[in-house]
């Protein structure tokens, strides 16, 4: 019986033995690689929160935003005055015409440039126009300070005066007619 409760006290060495190896097998292995994947857990968790704040955040600012854009658009419409996506032609015909005849001037010729000039790297392009006009010096100065109150960019680049000598005399205007060179600019993309 000694030898049975010997050989029962060596198995019973043994599974403690190899109890106690897998233990510390499932210390040193196991319990490192789910101690790794509990930090990379708490790391996605972390990224999801820091996300789900960023979102809570853009949300709670929402209308904020969409004002500030209602403004955007506001300010690029303008820009679009200034600068429209098409030189409109007939359109800057029709104001120059209005300023002509709200000045006493006569527009005699409107000859736009068949090209438009545009360089790589500028978001607009240009196109030069040839104009004459006639009247009077003070209808002429008026005219142009009219042209510079246009929300549309125009420049003047060129205007040669030339008077006319047809009845002058010191009760009378003189008139003169006016050559020139006007620029305007259209919005590229």
């Amino acid at each position: 019986m000694k030898s049975k409760l010997l050989l029962a006290f060596m198995i019973f060495l043994a599974g403690v033995g190899f109890a106690a190896y897998e233990y510390y097998e499932f210390i040193n292995t196991e319990v490192v690689e789910m101690e790794q994947e509990q930090e990379g857990l708490r790391k996605k968790i972390q990224a999801k929160q820091n996300d789900y704040n960023r979102l809570k955040g853009f949300a709670a600012n929402i209308e904020t935003v969409k004002q500030e854009l209602r403004e955007l658009n506001l300010q690029l419409e303008s820009a679009l005055e200034h600068l429209p996506k098409t030189f409109n032609l007939s359109g800057l015909l029709r104001k120059l015409s209005s300023l002509a005849q709200n000045s006493g001037v006569e527009l005699a010729s409107f000859k736009p440039d068949k090209t438009e000039q545009r360089n790589d790297g500028q978001f607009f392009a240009s196109m030069k126009i040839d104009f004459d006009i006639k009247g009077t010096y003070a209808q002429t100065l008026l005219f142009f300070d009219q042209l510079t109150r246009l929300k549309r960019i125009v420049n003047l680049e060129t205007m040669k005066m030339a008077v006319r000598n047809e009845n002058v005399n010191k009760t009378t205007a003189v008139t003169s007619d006016i050559t020139g060179t006007i620029r305007t600019y259209r919005f590229t993309d």
